[in-house]
């Protein structure tokens, strides 16, 4: 969105627009969803400035006693130059009143207009950091499920199987939900993400996507890992496994969902990053899909391929509806 229109949405929320620029926002915003959404995001990073507004009722009197004190000063000064008595309270306020000029007018708006222009980075700032600290204890949580879930078989995470309707990185969500260690739907949502914006979101069960029909699995597959990607299991010896928990440092065993963007970055934080679930229950927001540790890409293979792993400590993250044997080069990305 260009900033033109950015400023043209910030004066519709401050309500600084004459009524033709008004009705000009209101046609465009009717038929243009992303621009409505746009709006919703300004006010929203408008809304901690309300805390400032407070309303006071005026001491009693106080109308009638500035009108005196000005009186007073302007007889002070030499009174009326025509020679007529000085003049009486209310017409001394409607002088007073009108001595205000345009220029000072301006000067306050636009001192008002550069106040809010330095607080709303600080505002944005402000809601980024809270999202992105939600977004940790969703995965916190997540990470619990997880450790819960491996210490009960045989410290193996929920497995992404290699062939069938759930063979996608997706299905850790209703394996646990069916297990018992997640508890609700939610939990699997970034509050940054677009996902978190819909209503209605739902988990399918295990028996629902083995019973889905075709038309409706990929919708199911996209969907059903939330706004997370989680961690494919690895080939060895020709053979596919599961992950094992190892409890390491550097293992990425979930994130925010990575895109198809070039460098994978998630789009659930504006693209400046991703949380990361590493196997040691640690969660950390990342500026890039690498690990500054081992120079590791979290979200492709040692191959630059999202698919299973090439090794055991070769951690692959990948989108819902990814499954291990299906790769996918950069080209497709």
């Amino acid at each position: 969105m260009s900033d033109s229109t950015q400023e043209q949405l910030l004066g519709y929320a401050l309500g600084a627009l004459d009524d033709s620029e008004r009705t000009s926002v209101e046609e465009a915003m009717a038929h243009d969803p992303e621009m409505r959404a746009q709006l919703a995001e300004v006010d929203a990073q408008l809304m901690p400035l309300e805390c400032l507004r407070r309303d006071f009722d005026p001491p009693p009197g106080l109308a009638e006693r500035t009108i005196r004190r000005v009186s007073a000063l302007k007889n002070r000064r030499g009174g009326s130059r025509s020679g007529r008595q000085a003049m009486s309270p209310v017409p001394a306020a409607a002088h007073w009143i009108g001595n205000v000029r345009w220029p000072d007018v301006a000067v306050g708006i636009v001192a008002c207009a550069g106040l809010v222009l330095l607080l709303l980075p600080a505002i944005q700032g402000s809601r980024f950091m809270a999202r992105v600290n939600a977004c940790q204890d969703n995965l916190r949580q997540l990470g619990l499920a997880l450790g819960g879930y491996s210490q009960v078989h045989g410290d193996y995470f929920p497995g992404v199987p290699a062939h069938g309707k759930t063979a996608v990185a997706g299905i850790y969500a209703p394996t646990l939900l069916r297990s018992g260690f997640l508890s609700e739907n939610r939990a699997v949502i970034c509050p940054a993400s677009m996902l978190n914006r819909q209503d209605g979101f739902h988990v399918p069960t295990l028996d629902e996507v083995e019973a889905a029909p075709q038309e409706n699995l990929a919708d199911l597959q996209c969907t059903m890992g939330g706004s997370y990607g989680y961690c494919l299991g690895y080939m060895q010896d020709g053979t596919y496994h599961d992950n094992k928990n190892l409890h390491r440092k550097c293992f990425a065993l979930a994130a925010d969902m990575p895109s198809s963007d070039p460098g994978h970055q998630s789009r659930n934080h504006d693209g400046r990053g991703q949380n990361v679930l590493f196997e040691d229950g640690r969660v950390e927001f990342l500026p890039t899909s690498k690990i500054a540790e081992t120079g590791d890409d979290i979200f492709v293979n040692d191959a630059g391929l999202v698919a299973a792993g090439m090794h055991a400590d070769d951690a692959v993250v990948a989108p819902s509806a990814v499954g291990p044997l299906c790769p996918i080069g950069p080209q497709q990305r």
